[in-house]
């Protein structure tokens, strides 16, 4: 599973997203009438999608990463105890899509992008972003500069 590219999405005339052929076709055969959003947990404005298979083993890995077998334990049995896992999986919604990919985007992730007629879609290799395309244009402004200078910084030159 591997997202790519950056394709801007129109909403429809019921305010419906479509989520492209070449983002649905990475998600797995049997878990294709359906994804995962959840909002970024360090981006502002920014909305996170998966396949369900996928989010699922990200937070497999969150926990165990994060908090270790005794934390992972702890949070078990305590409920006071801070879990990331759990706080991603609070504001996560499963998806439905329509046979041709369209799905309405639930009002929380809109009031999130702020969403005027369309969001920009931007894959993350193991996951993929939804953006305000105005915002996203800024931010990959900056991320190209930032590009520019890890290549510089590993002193081959021009890529």
């Amino acid at each position: 599973m591997a997202f790519r590219s950056e394709i801007l999405i129109k909403l429809d005339k019921k305010g419906r997203v479509l989520l492209p052929a070449a983002f649905r076709d990475e998600l797995p055969a049997d878990d294709r009438g359906a994804f995962v959003l959840y909002h970024s947990p360090n981006l502002a404005g920014v909305v996170n999608g998966n396949s369900r298979a996928g989010f699922d083993a990200m937070l497999d890995r969150l926990r165990a990463e994060a908090l270790g077998p005794k934390g992972a334990l702890k949070v078990a049995l305590d409920d006071e105890a801070f879990d990331p896992a759990g706080y991603l999986s609070a504001s996560a919604r499963t998806i439905a899509m329509e046979p041709d990919g369209r799905f309405s985007l639930p009002a929380e992730f809109a009031q999130t992008l702020e969403v005027g007629d369309g969001v920009m879609l931007v894959g993350k290799g193991d996951k993929f972003q939804m953006w305000n395309p105005a915002r996203w244009q800024a931010r990959r402004e900056a991320d190209r500069n930032k590009m520019a200078d890890f290549v510089r910084a590993l002193g081959g030159g021009d890529a």
